[in-house]
């Protein structure tokens, strides 16, 4: 009987340990499926909207920087452009930050695309199921490179001139790109030939601008943003070429201006704006990751769900 009731004893714990991890197991999975509800941000909590505040004494913000560097003129007698010491053209080493457009492009971008490709362009393109554009999500929230038709820059970027080369490395999800410069380093430099984010490019030198054309495109990088819901994503496709125009108009600054080419999804090419960067005094760029988060794009699908039965009903 003694045995017994041990028995009974024991599986009256085992049971009651189970009906706990059982109910802690439901609580936990319910706080799983409980839908998202951002706090509501009281006027001047955000810290964006007191980044003045924040920063240091004569720290300038990003506003105020891009504002300096807009109205800069550049001044190559007081500010020399630097030159290399194995062929004398212009020394692009340095760290940019930030980047402001000069000059406006004759005709916007979106207005070039072919008719036919209207059902691509409203898929996504290359991203059809995975960017749910016409709510707030975007290829930079998938971790994809930079736009070409922006150079491929992110944030703050530096240039490293090389003999034969120009190297570039971005701040902002710490992707590069590797110019080979034709007639530079003792032969022709070849192509790598298999599609990518970025694509396959190739430098030379038109007097004291460096010329760089771009191809060997994945099809899937977006030139330009959705703005829902009147611009659909400015998606490209294999065929896209890029000839970029980088050049230095004294040793303070960097700009930079491109030709846009997509047989497949333009009707003629694209002139884009003229960027200016300007230089700061850091030695290198810092490390930025970027990492996926389930959970913020179940979040952006639910957004653009909301957003299709909004615009379902007007």
């Amino acid at each position: 009987m003694k045995r017994l009731g041990v028995i009974t004893l024991v599986a009256v714990l085992v049971a009651v340990a189970a009906a706990s991890l059982t109910e802690i197991l439901s609580i936990h999975a319910a706080a799983q499926v409980q839908p998202y509800t951002p706090p509501q941000t009281q006027k001047g909590s955000d810290w964006s909207e007191r980044i003045g505040e924040l920063l240091p004494p004569g720290v300038e913000t990003r506003a105020e920087a891009t504002e300096r560097i807009a109205k800069y003129t550049p001044d190559p007698v007081k500010f020399p452009i630097p030159r290399t010491t194995w062929d004398g053209k212009p020394n692009f080493s340095g760290v940019y930050w930030p980047e402001t457009t000069i000059t406006s492009p004759p005709v916007s971008l979106d207005s070039l695309y072919r008719p036919d490709v209207r059902e691509y362009r409203e898929g996504g393109g290359a991203a059809k199921g995975l960017i749910e554009w016409r709510g707030i999500d975007t290829p930079n929230y998938h971790c994809w490179p930079a736009s070409p038709s922006e150079g491929s820059t992110g944030m703050t970027v530096q240039l490293v001139s090389a003999p034969g080369y120009m190297l570039m490395i971005n701040e902002g999800l710490g992707y590069f790109r590797i110019i080979p410069i034709v007639g530079e380093n003792g032969q022709p430099p070849r192509r790598r030939g298999r599609p990518s984010f970025m694509g396959s490019s190739v430098g030379r030198w038109e007097g004291d601008t460096l010329v760089v054309e771009v191809t060997d495109f994945n099809g899937k990088p977006w030139l330009g943003p959705a703005r829902p819901p009147n611009q659909l994503p400015q998606t490209s496709s294999d065929a896209l070429r890029i000839v970029e125009r980088w050049s230095r108009p004294d040793a303070q600054s960097l700009e930079y201006q491109l030709v846009v080419e997509d047989s497949k999804m333009l009707t003629a090419p694209w002139t884009g704006p003229a960027h200016r960067w300007g230089m700061v005094p850091y030695d290198t760029v810092l490390e930025s990751l970027c990492f996926l988060d389930p959970e913020l794009d179940a979040r952006h699908r639910e957004y653009a769900e909301r957003q299709k039965k909004t615009a379902g009903t007007r």
